[in-house]
């Protein structure tokens, strides 16, 4: 079943629902200035985001959960494996769900939000 969320700019949109996250990794970009430098995704068992943190470079920071502010900001569909990101310019690596709760905590100023 699909669950309705509202964007920043008030447009609905829909998502699945999430399983138990059960993987974490950090992608790095290859220097494009208009993206993150660094991205960090909580995955559930379907390999769907469930949360997301872009770091820019100018210092930004943007958390994107479902139903969050920027929640629209989640990848759509699966995300790729560490070996399939790594075969483009993109640097990749596992992380460990204590090394993304303490980024989202650090980072988060909502209550709630872990």
């Amino acid at each position: 079943m699909l669950k309705s969320y509202k964007n920043r700019l008030g447009v609905t949109y829909y998502l699945p629902d999430f399983g138990p996250p059960i993987r974490w990794f950090m992608d790095v970009s290859p220097g494009d200035p208009d993206l993150p430098v660094v991205y960090y995704f909580e995955c559930d068992a379907e390999n769907l985001g469930c949360r997301a943190i872009h770091l820019y470079a100018d210092g930004r920071v943007l958390l994107a959960y479902p139903g969050g502010l920027n929640g629209d900001h989640l990848p759509e569909g699966k995300l790729p494996t560490v070996a399939e990101v790594e075969q483009g310019d993109w640097q990749a690596r596992e992380i460990t769900k204590v090394e993304f709760d303490a980024l989202w905590a650090a980072l988060s100023r909502l209550e709630g939000t872990e």
